[in-house]
């Protein structure tokens, strides 16, 4: 019978004897099994342990390469990380209601000093414990150290000063250049950009001090990446919870899966919680040779143990209620907004990619209104040292720091509402321009980066409204 030429396989060659397929006509029957093969007449073993050692070596691969480009995108986003926490951390209160290392009172003969009010005796007695209280001496308001002259006649000679127990001159404000030591640079106000220029003119500062903590984010960033979702499957599947691979938009029921979320976030935030200290005071010490701290992130591990407490003091310090409170809302919030905008909002990323990018921006700007605050105030407790070892070396920040510390988060949020809210005026002189602090209460000092972090945003947004959302996986950002 001929072959049919339509079928396929007809232009294939017959077997030319018994037991021989036509589809493979150098098959012989017996000798090729599972593991088992011929090469130039030669028999070849092999097993699956190959394919294993292949595929164990493409993830070795996939892993550099992964770790490689992270540490790329962190060293490019690092500039930017390094100037937000100074502008949060940093100290900018107003004028008549900012507080001093010592404060200046003169006491007349006839003035008792039971008058003081409640407020006062408190943060006497909170800088005496921080070992930075002392005899209160003269105020150097009004007095300009540059341009006074050697003249034993000068009026500025024959002003007083405030001196500290060694009798160095006590820094009267943060905004008087003429007693803020050489280390620290002038307060942030225009923003992230100000705040880089100003480190890079700073003498002992310059562009290195840009990726100052880059490293210890970029460590806790990858750890988190990858402890994250094992914990995740881990406790799925001790629930017997659907798999964690699954979009949650795509589930029925979200509860339990969004608690395991939250709750490996909440875990892996707290074991890293101390990479994220050492980030924060990394960015935040001088970087001059005479006052840093810290010589790198091991060395600062190894000095927070001993002064601080060891492991105890830690995690269990005065920054664990401020990291539980931030690596549980902020998984939280970042991981309901595609339910929020699916199941509340009806709006679908492929029907309408203009309408959910827009709803997505409203929801990550109202994540950003409640989760930044939080951020500043956790930042500015891991500046605090709680230590009265003698000996130690002084923790030397960049910025001007409150140098009477928070007692907990309810009492930063109060000072910094309290100390600097508002706004700012400038009354020009007939010389120079000078500037003075509206007193006031506002929530200025709670959302210092703001603008840099809506940008992006923003940015985002318009790029996806231009290319169009096929979809978004759910995020989680470590700052």
């Amino acid at each position: 019978m001929p072959a049919d030429q339509s079928h396929p396989f007809a232009t294939f060659p017959a077997a030319p004897g018994k037991g021989v397929n036509g589809l493979r006509p150098y098959y012989i029957p017996g000798l090729t099994t599972d593991n088992y093969t011929t090469l130039s007449g030669q028999p070849l073993y092999y097993s699956d342990d190959y394919d294993d050692l292949i595929d164990s070596k493409a993830a070795a691969r996939e892993l550099i390469n992964f770790t490689v480009l992270k540490y790329i995108t962190t060293a490019i986003n690092s500039p930017f990380e390094v100037s937000k926490t100074l502008l949060q951390v940093q100290y900018m209160p107003h004028e008549d209601v900012e507080v001093l290392a010592t404060t200046s009172h003169q006491q007349d003969d006839n003035h008792d000093h039971s008058d003081s009010t409640d407020e006062e005796i408190e943060e006497d007695e909170e800088d005496d414990f921080y070992g930075t209280g002392g005899k209160r001496r003269h105020s150097t308001e009004g007095l300009d150290f540059s341009t006074a002259s050697l003249d034993a006649d000068n009026p500025a000679f024959k002003k007083k000063v405030s001196l500290d127990e060694s009798g160095y001159v006590v820094r009267t404000s943060v905004y008087d250049d003429s007693t803020r030591p050489t280390h620290q640079i002038k307060p942030i106000e225009g923003g992230v950009w100000q705040g880089i220029r100003l480190l890079i003119k700073q003498p002992h500062e310059g562009w290195r001090s840009l990726f100052k903590g880059q490293y210890t984010s970029w460590l806790c960033e990858v750890l988190h990446l990858f402890l994250q979702p094992t914990l995740e499957g881990t406790l799925n599947d001790m629930f017997d919870l659907y798999d964690d691979t699954i979009p949650l938009v795509h589930l029925d029921r979200v509860g339990p899966n969004l608690a395991t979320l939250v709750a490996s976030n909440l875990i892996v935030g707290f074991i890293l919680s101390p990479l994220e200290l050492i980030k924060t005071r990394m960015m935040v010490q001088s970087a001059s040779p005479l006052q840093r701290k810290y010589k790198g992130p091991f060395h600062a591990l190894r000095t927070i143990l001993n002064e601080e407490g060891g492991l105890w003091g830690l995690y269990l310090s005065h920054n664990l209620v401020p990291t539980l409170l931030y690596h549980s809302i902020t998984p939280l919030l970042q991981n309901t907004i595609p339910l929020i905008i699916d199941r509340v909002f009806r709006i679908s990323a492929n029907d309408s990619p203009f309408l959910y990018g827009l709803a997505e921006l409203g929801l990550n700007t109202l994540e950003l209104i409640i989760t930044l605050p939080l951020d500043t105030i956790r930042k500015r407790l891991q500046c605090q040292i709680r230590s009265r070892t003698p000996g130690n070396k002084r923790f030397e920040s960049v910025v001007a720091l409150r140098p009477v510390p928070y007692t907990g988060i309810m009492d930063a949020f109060y000072r910094i509402v309290k100390e600097e809210g508002g706004r700012r005026e400038v009354v020009k002189g007939s010389k120079k321009a000078k500037q003075r602090h509206l007193s006031g209460w506002g929530l200025r000092g709670l959302y210092q980066g703001f603008s840099m972090q809506f940008t992006s945003d923003f940015v985002l947004f318009l790029l996806h409204a231009i290319n169009g959302i096929e979809g978004k996986p759910t995020k989680y950002v470590i700052e």
